[in-house]
């Protein structure tokens, strides 16, 4: 199989043989996101309900050589998808109107994870999953145009966003080879890899669900609701789920892969990952406990019953984990290699954290008294920074929307900025709207009316604090 179609002039990419076609470039039709959430099912026995949350992290592409689900190298740069458009700094303002505005038929935006749970943003392209051919498509950010589709053949359906890791783009997908005669349908969790700026097949695995009516593996029906999702992805590894909305009696199913190859590390069907770091991976049981497995053998490493009931849980930056539970009360962030607490927010419960690429992350909630409130954290030590409002200072808790690269990017009374590691105001103006998704070159706004996103070019580099 050669290189897709558009792939540029004298690539020299070989994909394997995989079930992916590539098409022609044209426009799609319209139709139908830092946290990205996935819901972790529980069988109804089981007295705690655990939704899972996987990386938001500014929530443009997933995973740096620091843990799964952060879209940054080693550097702090965006993962490449092909030359920077942009100025190496993060955008300080924006143009009144958008530079251009892409559709594509992307699964919907869901309350909890808004544009960055659809979208996943690289250099110069954006990667989106496709609900009518399902695959992946790439759009040109410059331009809004596509840039590439893969289509996987016997794709059912898609969920968030595909994930980007160095030259990689990984899905993952719910595929079904229709039976005959006494055969029974078969399901499974497909992964693939595509090379970032052609779309051209790297691998593919399948990793079996099972059969209708029970006639194959443990004799269990597969959920014909559950959905797959790439929980985080590395330079070593991905961490892929499947699971059921709501309450199934089919337990949820992850695996561990090998990313340069796809190989199969291990797989668990009592396991819903949640966080991939670079020595572990953080999931949890049927019974709601909460467990770190080694991402060399799978060995359980530790385990912790957090007694939060009904909880939540993220990858809000590397090296920590988010837990909270729904009723009242505190956020902790968790040492992903050992379960360890090691930030209790107290009375104030942090909702959507958003990782700026560098050593913080942002996260927003609501204090005791139901307030809005933000925090700054420093992911190396989980040392609060600063936190709004300060009422002796009359400063308010704005609404965060992203944060990239010591830049918080928010709206109070109108779009502003600040300062990721002292909380200052940067600018109390940079446009008309707050960008959700933004790289040095660009910031993006969901247009829900249009079930769009509006590209805005970067305007200008804001003066913010760079320890």
């Amino acid at each position: 199989m050669g290189s897709c179609p558009g792939a540029p002039a004298g690539s020299t990419e070989t994909p394997s043989p995989g079930p992916l076609f590539c098409h022609p470039l044209v426009s799609m039709s319209p139709m139908d996101p830092a946290d990205r959430r996935a819901s972790v099912r529980r069988r109804p026995r089981t007295a705690a309900v655990v939704t899972a949350v996987a990386a938001v992290a500014a929530a443009l592409c997933a995973v740096t050589a620091c843990g799964g689900g952060h879209p940054y190298d080693r550097g702090g740069r965006p993962h490449a998808s092909g030359p920077a458009t942009g100025p190496a700094v993060p955008p300080g303002s924006f143009p009144e109107t958008p530079t251009t505005t892409f559709q594509g038929a992307w699964p919907a935006l869901t309350a909890e994870d808004g544009p960055s749970g659809v979208l996943t943003l690289g250099t110069r392209l954006a990667y989106a999953y496709d609900r009518d051919d399902v695959g992946v498509t790439a759009f040109h950010l410059d331009s809004g145009e596509v840039a590439w589709h893969s289509a996987v053949p016997g794709g059912d359906d898609v969920a968030q966003a595909p994930r980007l890791t160095g030259d990689k783009v990984i899905g993952a997908f719910t595929t079904t080879e229709e039976g005959g005669g006494t055969y029974a349908d078969r399901r499974a969790l497909t992964v693939v890899a595509l090379e970032a700026g052609t779309g051209a097949t790297l691998w593919t695995r399948e990793i079996a669900l099972g059969t209708a009516g029970g006639a194959g593996g443990d004799g269990e029906d597969p959920d014909p609701t559950a959905v797959a999702r790439v929980v985080g992805a590395d330079d070593r590894h991905v961490l892929v789920a499947s699971d059921a909305p709501g309450y199934s009696e089919t337990p949820p199913l992850s695996a561990l892969l090998d990313t340069a190859t796809g190989r199969v590390v291990w797989t668990d069907t009592d396991f819903e990952g949640v966080d991939l770091e670079r020595s572990v991976a953080v999931g949890v049981r049927d019974d709601g406990d909460f467990v770190g497995r080694s991402t060399t053998d799978g060995a359980q490493l530790w385990k912790r019953d957090l007694r939060l009931g009904e909880a939540r849980t993220a990858d809000p930056g590397p090296g920590l984990t988010w837990a909270d539970g729904v009723g009242p009360g505190g956020s902790l962030l968790l040492d992903p290699t050992s379960g360890t607490t090691r930030l209790d927010s107290g009375d104030t419960s942090l909702d959507a954290c958003r990782y700026d690429g560098g050593s913080i992350t942002v996260c927003a909630g609501s204090d005791g008294s139901g307030d809005a409130s933000v925090w700054a954290v420093d992911v190396r030590d989980a040392r609060v920074l600063w936190r709004l409002p300060d009422r002796p200072a009359g400063r308010i808790a704005p609404e965060v929307t992203a944060a990239w690269h010591g830049v918080v990017y928010a709206q109070a009374d109108q779009a502003m900025t600040l300062d990721a590691r002292t909380g200052r105001d940067l600018d109390p103006d940079v446009g008309l709207v707050s960008p959700a998704l933004v790289n040095d070159g660009y910031g993006l706004v969901y247009d829900a009316t249009a079930r769009a996103f509006d590209v805005y070019r970067s305007g200008g580099a804001p003066g913010r604090s760079t320890g």
